[in-house]
């Protein structure tokens, strides 16, 4: 009884100051929360959306220190585990979430998931102009957002097409049994397949790394590694065969279709991990790209072939390609129109 004593005259001041801001304003009635206890630790995170770029989310230090420090980085939807834990770590408050003197380190896996969340937010909600939730607080339960705010504005443009970068295509998934039985998962490539990628490096030898790559490289630089696997889904295909027929997920093969700048040609790849291949998994990979390509309208898909990947060669006269010889060249074109 002494809380509810202590609350009405809260509750009227409230009302009337409500009031007083709009008096035409529909109170319908007044939260009450329990305090937080947290750490001095405070974030914000947000969303806003750029005339150019559309929804860009935004991280960083939150609180009264917000427009004092300007800690934040910046980050287009959508978001997945590895794309958000490097917009944590471009801020000087990722140092303090990993512990400092008093301050315990936070669950980092937690703080990704929030921010997965909140990029699917706007990236489902086209009508979202801003969105900030400030501050979040650091508890010892997680994180909690102590003050929200929202503010809509009706969309000329559906969801997800007012995004720059388009969302994951999960439309392309599908499963598939090769000739031999082997029970493979075909779906775009993700940023987070980047171990599974190097895994299937290793598992190429030195020739198939040269008839892939032209060249004899020992591993996959860490810009090629991003390059392939932190793709722009709009401009390029890329599939990769998952085993479905092991415990742990393996990367079997990748097929690529790269568009050109005139948007109506491409360059298509193919590898698939020397204990694979002759199981049909590089035609199935690539027959699913050029399906893709012609829903996309693209015109013309070539590659070029060394003379020796006799593989190759063969894999692209069944598909119906043309193969000329390269003047001058120990290299073949493979040419098809999907025109």
């Amino acid at each position: 009884m002494r809380i509810f004593t202590f609350m009405r005259p809260l509750y009227k001041q409230i009302i009337r100051n409500a009031r007083t801001y709009n008096s035409k304003a529909r109170l319908e009635g007044v939260t009450i929360q329990s305090m937080v206890e947290y750490t001095d630790l405070e974030m914000i995170l947000g969303a806003k959306k750029d005339r150019d770029f559309g929804p860009v989310i935004l991280f960083g230090m939150g609180g009264i220190l917000t427009e004092v420090l300007k800690d934040r980085a910046i980050a287009l939807p959508p978001l997945n585990r590895l794309l958000a834990l490097k917009l944590i770590e471009q801020t000087r408050v990722f140092r303090l979430l990993q512990g400092y003197r008093n301050i315990p380190p936070a669950n980092l896996e937690h703080l990704e998931e929030i921010l997965i969340r909140l990029a699917q937010l706007v990236t489902d909600f086209s009508e979202i102009q801003e969105l900030d939730i400030n501050p979040v607080v650091v508890t010892d339960n997680g994180f909690i957002g102590i003050d929200a705010r929202v503010i809509l504005k009706p969309s000329q443009i559906p969801a997800p097409l007012h995004l720059v970068i388009s969302p994951y295509p999960d439309q392309y998934e599908g499963q598939i049994t090769t000739n031999t039985g082997i029970n493979i998962l075909i779906r775009p490539i993700r940023p987070e397949d980047a171990p599974l990628l190097v895994e299937l490096f290793e598992s190429l030898s030195p020739r198939s790394v040269y008839l892939r790559f032209f060249s004899p490289l020992k591993q996959l630089p860490h810009s090629m590694l991003a390059r392939f696997t932190q793709i722009d889904y709009d401009r390029h295909i890329a599939l990769v065969a998952i085993s479905e027929s092991q415990p742990d997920e393996k990367m079997l093969g990748v097929a690529r279709v790269i568009l050109g700048r005139d948007l109506r040609s491409a360059e298509f790849s193919v590898v698939v991990g020397d204990p694979w291949q002759g199981n049909g998994i590089g035609a199935a990979l690539l027959s699913r790209c050029l399906d893709i390509a012609k829903e996309r309208e693209i015109q013309r898909v070539t590659a070029a072939v060394l003379s020796e990947n006799t593989q190759m060669l063969t894999l692209g006269r069944k598909l119906g390609f043309k193969v000329k010889r390269v003047p001058d060249a120990a290299e073949y074109e493979l040419s098809l129109d999907l025109g």
